[in-house]
């Protein structure tokens, strides 16, 4: 795979995923998913609010370290078919994180509109937009140089 399909089919795949969560938010807003005949007891409540937000802490991090440690230990070593492995860890990365906003969206309108799934979204979305893949970065991969630590 050339450097420019790589690229290209990652950001497709990004974008496609921005779409849903965009639609998902439209689709919850306006009405036309309705969230409110859920009613659960205020512990189980809590409990899944809890839950989201340590999924957001662990996967987060895991995504975006976890995608560069890998991605540089594999560039390190020269690997054939290193385009193929960036474009498979950039989709792998940017899954997690869309699943981490759209986990945080259904939450958002589950619990009642509270403010803890909320920010967890925003934080997913920023982390995000900070992993859009770039040429440059593919580019600055693969000149790595191999005695870099």
């Amino acid at each position: 795979m050339q450097k420019e399909d790589a690229i290209k089919k990652t950001r497709t795949i990004y974008l496609a995923q921005a779409v849903v969560s965009v639609a998902l938010v439209a689709l919850l807003q306006t009405g036309f998913i309705d969230s409110t005949s859920i009613t659960m007891a205020p512990t189980t409540l809590y409990a899944i609010e809890v839950a989201g937000i340590l999924l957001t802490i662990c996967l987060i991090p895991l995504a975006i370290k976890g995608f560069s440690a890998q991605v540089t230990k594999a560039a390190k070593k020269k690997t054939p078919h290193f385009i193929d492995y960036y474009h498979s860890k950039c989709n792998a990365r940017t899954s997690i994180l869309f699943m981490v906003i759209m986990m945080n969206i259904a939450l958002y309108y589950i619990l009642g509109k509270t403010s803890g799934p909320l920010y967890c979204g925003l934080f997913g979305v920023a982390a995000a937009i900070y992993s859009y893949p770039t040429k440059s970065t593919l580019e600055n991969y693969l000149n790595y140089p191999e005695n870099q630590e």
